[in-house]
This record gives structure tokens, C-alpha cells and sequence, in this order.
């Protein structure tokens, strides 16, 4: 599809499937494409600039994202390495600025360990 120049997005449902998680779903989304044959940076622009254009087709009045640019939503990954080089490196950031709002690793940590104990309660037998 993507020699054909069919725009590719990524997207996992994430929120509404059980067991998905966002964002760890999503890099196994940009594994598949990459081993499906795209370039880490047709994979990138499928997880931002392209989802950020078909939004705004759809909705011209929303913020635009997808690429850092002034007037932007500011959503951004900030990694160790260079993703370009190596899609792995998105797995560990080192911080995640989200619609504006910075989250250091340590942030980022805090919300997965909220999220792994209210999973455990859950569980727990009653």
C-alpha cells in the first residue's frame, strides 16, 4: 500500500482493547511496519506528521500536530538515541512532553507504577 502512496497511519485501539496498553502497543505497530518493509522514516511519519494531516482534513479547527512547528500542539518524544537510526530507542525515553506538559522519565515511571497497582487490585481475589 505504501508503494502505491496509500497513506499509512499507525493506530492500536489501544484504550478500548483490554490488555493493550497506549504507547506499548504502539511501538509493536512500528516494529510491524518496519519489518513490513518500511523505511524508519516512513514509520515515523506514520505515527506523526501523517495522522497529524488526516486530523486536520477532518477537523480544521483542531490544533495541529504531527511535526514541531510553531503553533503546533507540542507533543514530543525525547530519546537517548536517534530514532532514525534505531526505532528501539522510542522504547525508553528518557522524557515525553505531551500536549504541552513535560513528563520526566521519572514521571513516566510514576504513571506505569499507578497503573501496574490499580491492574493489581483488580486482580486481587475478593
Amino acid at each position: 500500500m505504501s508503494d502505491a502512496g496509500v497513506p499509512l497511519i499507525t493506530g492500536t485501539d489501544a484504550p478500548t482493547i483490554p490488555g493493550l496498553a497506549p504507547g506499548f502497543a504502539l511501538h509493536d505497530d512500528l516494529d510491524a511496519l518496519q519489518r513490513a518493509g518500511l523505511t524508519r522514516y516512513q514509520v515515523l511519519a506514520a505515527a506523526t506528521r501523517t495522522p497529524g494531516a488526516m486530523i486536520r482534513r477532518a477537523q480544521p479547527d483542531a490544533a495541529p500536530f504531527g511535526t514541531v512547528a510553531v503553533g503546533s500542539r507540542a507533543d514530543l518524544v525525547l530519546s537517548a538515541g536517534n530514532p532514525l537510526a534505531d526505532l528501539a530507542t522510542l522504547r525508553q525515553p528518557l522524557g515525553v512532553m505531551a500536549n504541552g506538559r513535560w513528563y520526566a522519565r521519572a514521571d513516566l515511571q510514576a504513571l506505569l507504577d499507578d497503573v501496574a497497582t490499580t491492574y493489581a487490585a483488580a486482580a486481587a481475589p475478593r
